[in-house]
């Protein structure tokens, strides 16, 4: 027997951070929402598992950084719904070593003229002064302080979204893969292997999984690349010499390298630096069959090697996680273009975790046929099309 066809006004599939705040949105927009996820909960296959990630509002792209004091406005009232703290105020230490300071100029002017009073430019004297044991740069371009900057507390995050989704009514069917979606005008058939769901729209982000997802309604042009990603956690030294609570920022490179570093914090004496990139992984489910790269590794060991010498220059914790890229490293926020009520937000690049709010937001407004409060401009599917950059 058949399972019954179940109703909603709108279906987002997947429930990683992007997901649940989309669903939590539309819940907050008064609509019977379902969430559905492909894995039990919680899992780790995804990209949003894991205890840390960076939050800050330097950023050199002048829309991610007006984007991020909304963000965090959106993090903090999670934070007093919850009765949770979600985010780790550490400060984030902002270093530029290339001659080419374009992005830290960036930041410096965009920081100036959103957070001025969070803004701390750092002279190598005083870099040499405050960090004179735990860090060492020989010909350091440019740093700065960004005091929004700090640790959110990942898992706790997308479990308190969740909950709060629950609780204003929402459904959250796990253990649900997604088989089809089959688009109509004025309504949206979802199978699945509980059974069929309609509804008047659905907000797919599926991480790399949206590939696949939409395989036959994507246009060819947009370029999403699944990559397999490893977080590296180095051991300290002098136990505590990189912890928070002894009031090391978190670190960011601007530039090449391309490293950053969340003081120990989730593991007691253990330090999280890791390469911001991965290695390609057409498909998701075979993500653990990816030839290893070693040059994440090696990179994150040099660096340490160099720069960071009261940390053991061999990684003590290794885990897996996944992003899904775009060539710009700017997601896509933006509708199928032959079906308004098909909304995607994906291709994150390592950056969603942080503006989820504000993306929820967007897509549970796209999602009702609401004008988005942000102009999406910058992350449109468009922006991919050869004819589109001709115009």
């Amino acid at each position: 027997m058949e399972a019954a066809v179940k109703v909603f006004d709108h279906a987002v599939i997947g429930a990683g951070i992007v997901g649940s705040w989309t669903a939590l949105r539309l819940s907050n927009l008064g609509k019977h929402v379902v969430l559905l996820e492909q894995f039990r909960e919680p899992h780790t296959r995804g990209s949003s598992h894991g205890q840390t990630r960076l939050i800050r509002t330097a950023y050199a792209q002048e829309f991610f950084a007006r984007m991020m004091p909304i963000a965090f406005d959106m993090w903090r009232e999670l934070e007093r719904e919850s009765r949770k703290q979600l985010i780790v105020n550490t400060k984030i230490l902002c270093l530029e070593q290339s001659s080419d300071k374009r992005n830290y100029e960036k930041c410096i002017k965009f920081m100036e003229e959103i957070s001025p009073e969070n803004l701390e430019v750092i002279s190598p004297d005083e870099m040499k002064s405050r960090y004179s044991k735990t860090l060492s740069y020989k010909n350091l371009a440019g740093a700065f302080l960004d005091k929004t900057g700090g640790v959110m507390l990942a898992h706790k995050s997308l479990l308190a979204v969740q909950e709060l989704f629950r609780q204003k009514g929402g459904t959250l069917w796990d253990s649900c893969p997604v088989s089809q979606i089959i688009p109509e005008e004025n309504k949206v058939q979802i199978k699945t292997e509980r059974g069929d769901i309609i509804a008047r729209s659905v907000a797919i982000c599926a991480g790399p999984w949206t590939p696949k997802l939409l395989s036959s309604q994507l246009p060819p042009s947009v370029p999403l690349q699944p990559l397999f990603v490893n977080a590296f956690y180095w051991k300290e030294k002098i136990r505590g010499a990189y912890s928070a609570e002894s009031g090391f920022p978190t670190l960011l490179e601007l530039s090449n390298p391309r490293i950053y570093a969340i003081p120990s914090l989730e593991y007691p004496g253990l330090m999280k630096v890791c390469y911001h990139g991965g290695v390609p992984c057409n498909d998701p489910d075979e993500r653990d069959k990816t030839p290893v790269d070693v040059m994440p590794l090696n990179t994150a060991k040099d660096y340490i090697k160099e720069h960071m010498p009261l940390l053991e220059p061999e990684p003590a914790i290794v885990e897996k996680c996944m992003y899904t890229n775009t060539p710009d490293e700017i997601f896509v926020v933006d509708t199928l273009p032959k079906h308004r009520n098909v909304v995607i937000g994906t291709g994150f690049s390592g950056t969603g975790f942080k503006t989820a709010p504000v993306i929820g937001r967007l897509l549970s407004e796209m999602a009702v046929g609401i004008e988005p409060f942000l102009d999406i401009t910058p992350f449109r599917l468009s922006r991919f099309d050869p004819s589109e950059r001709q115009q």
